[in-house]
């Protein structure tokens, strides 16, 4: 006959308590390497977005790419890098992938909705910037402005009237109204007219 296990004994030995976590060495210093690292990572993103953005910004240079152009990839390059760091960044504290994904999509969304008329004029910039229907230095008429461009940043259009005022044009509003381009030659300026004499 096989001996009989002694239950009294199996349920003595586990029954021994867990040990308590104390709150430094279990709680505490993950958390804070986590974080360490973490900003570690936001730290390098930071250098790589910036260097990488230096680097494009100078192959671009020797292109025969306009500069706001250049400016544009330069900035894509730079967020683009930055957001990968900022979600590799969470990773490292832990938080899960799926997560992250559903996150930034439902806040993708929203700032979508929110934020539709800088993205029209996002869109429009970059429309513009691609397909240069202007140039720096030319002399624009858009609705009842004219003036000479500036600047073609992404959101807007700077133009620079005979009389020195700078006018800000939204790029949504160049990408839908009608363009009369003059060139470079600069408008005459318009005479005025004397009263008739009787």
């Amino acid at each position: 006959m096989t001996p009989t296990p002694n239950l009294a004994g199996a349920v003595a030995a586990t029954a021994t308590p867990a040990p308590v976590p104390s709150l430094g060495a279990d709680v505490v210093v993950p958390l804070l390497t986590g974080l360490l690292l973490a900003v570690l990572v936001v730290l390098l993103t930071l250098l790589l977005a910036r260097t990488a953005r230096g680097w494009t910004l100078r192959a671009l240079g020797r292109s025969r790419a306009d500069r706001s152009t250049q400016l544009l990839i330069g900035r894509v390059v730079f967020i683009a890098i930055l957001t990968f760091g900022l979600l590799t960044a969470l990773g490292v504290l832990g938080v899960p992938w799926a997560t992250v994904v559903a996150l930034g999509s439902v806040l993708g969304l929203a700032a979508s909705l929110a934020m539709q008329d800088v993205l029209k004029n996002f869109v429009a910039g970059v429309y513009l910037l691609v397909e240069r229907p202007f140039r720096i230095g030319e002399w624009i008429k858009v609705k009842d402005f004219v003036g000479s461009v500036e600047t073609i940043d992404v959101r807007t259009t700077t133009l620079r009237t005979a009389e020195g005022n700078a006018v800000l044009v939204p790029n949504a509003i160049l990408f839908a109204e009608i363009i009369l381009n003059r060139g470079a030659t600069p408008p005459a300026p318009e005479k005025d007219e004397e009263p008739e004499r009787v």
